[in-house]
């Protein structure tokens, strides 16, 4: 039996593990999962990209959110770039069951650096998210407004990377935490998230990626869920 035999049985494999978690968390409420599909373009020292994402709660019974994404991504050295992006999301607001769109801005700085086979990389971000407050009318009509908005946060991100050899899955292993920055009644961390992903490189073009999350807290609008599981598939225009 041939290598591309034993990787195309360990990628179904993975894949068939991903289904069966799902159903056997399906009736928690506190699990959820996430799916994505993205493009990207490098040209030169830049790189944009696109992405579609559905995240569920209640395993995949009830569509927690959807959005559409744009970025760009500038190398500003080997290990350094500078990122910006736009999100817009169609997210449930449980108290009033409708669904309420957010306009999300954006800006990033990453580094990289490599050992041999191991990577450590740490991601700044900075962003903001506006929320459309139309649909949230009290019984006395008056708009039910949120306690921040626009909302602003700060977000670090430290993963951990390991190629291996000969090998075309690459695992990692990150730790994310939000923290508030315009909250009336006191900044704080409203989260902390644990990811251990598995990206698996068909050929230059396409990945495929199955990964596990943890969250901490469930303050943050961006947890959406305790547990989550996930796949995202990304096609790289050459």
């Amino acid at each position: 039996m041939d290598c591309k035999t034993h990787r195309n049985k360990a990628l179904l494999l993975a894949l068939l593990s991903f289904c069966c978690l799902q159903s056997v968390f399906a009736q928690r409420e506190n699990f959820g999962s996430w799916t994505s599909i993205a493009v990207d373009k490098k040209l030169n020292k830049f790189e944009i990209g696109a992405e579609t994402e559905f995240r569920t709660i209640y395993a995949v019974r009830l569509l927690d959110r959807w959005s559409l994404s744009l970025n760009a991504d500038y190398d500003l050295s080997k290990i350094f770039k500078i990122s910006a992006g736009y999100q817009l999301m169609n997210k449930l607001d449980e108290k009033y069951l409708n669904y309420q769109i957010r306009n999300r801005f954006n800006v990033s700085g990453s580094g990289k650096l490599k050992f041999n086979d191991l990577s450590i990389s740490l991601r700044e971000r900075i962003q903001t998210t506006i929320k459309d407050e139309s649909n949230r009318i009290k019984e006395d009509g008056t708009t039910d407004t949120y306690k921040m908005n626009p909302e602003w946060s700060w977000r670090n991100r430290l993963t951990l990377s390991y190629n291996i050899p000969n090998s075309k899955v690459t695992p990692s292993l990150s730790a994310e935490s939000f923290y508030q920055l315009n909250n009336p009644d006191g900044n704080s961390f409203d989260n902390m998230r644990y990811q251990l992903s598995f990206d698996y490189k068909i050929n230059k073009r396409n990945h495929v990626e199955l990964f596990g999350v943890i969250n901490s807290e469930l303050e943050s609008e961006d947890a959406t869920g305790k547990y989550i599981l996930g796949a995202a598939y990304k096609y790289s225009f050459k």
